[in-house]
């Protein structure tokens, strides 16, 4: 597999075994606006693939019927750890909604399937206010 920091130009493994993604084809990391807007924008892609570019610039993506984020679909597996340190959802005063680990596993066997064997892009993401502590997502 070959993995590509496009900010970088340098190739490097990268290995995503560990989340149960297998036969990757590309890793493109760190992609530039510039490589982004290629990939949405080449020629002979159709449908939710093809990426439209506006008057002003931008490129829209037609998403279909998923549209925005979905805050009322955050799901957390409730187990041993979790069952008392987290607010649970309780008539709308937040969104922490319970999900089986029989469920977490199917979702993550669909979402693995699905990433594996094709081209990958990676963005090495960050939250929080501050750089340091930066928290980085895994």
């Amino acid at each position: 597999m070959t993995v590509m920091n496009v900010e970088k130009k340098v190739a490097k493994n990268m290995d995503l075994s560990q989340y149960g993604i297998s036969n990757v084809t590309e890793i493109v990391r760190n992609p530039s606006y510039e490589t982004l807007f290629e990939e949405e924008t080449k020629p002979g892609l159709e449908g939710y693939e093809k990426g439209i570019v506006t008057e002003l610039g931008a490129v829209s993506v037609d998403t279909g019927i998923f549209t925005g984020r979905s805050p009322k679909d955050k799901f957390i597996v409730k187990d041993d750890t979790t069952k008392d340190t987290l607010w649970w959802a309780d008539q709308g005063k937040n969104d922490n909604k319970s999900i089986g680990q029989e469920a977490w596993n199917d979702l993550k066997e669909l979402v693995t399937n699905q990433l594996s064997g094709k081209r990958l892009f990676v963005i090495d993401g960050y939250c929080g206010a501050n750089l340091i502590p930066a928290y980085a997502f895994v």
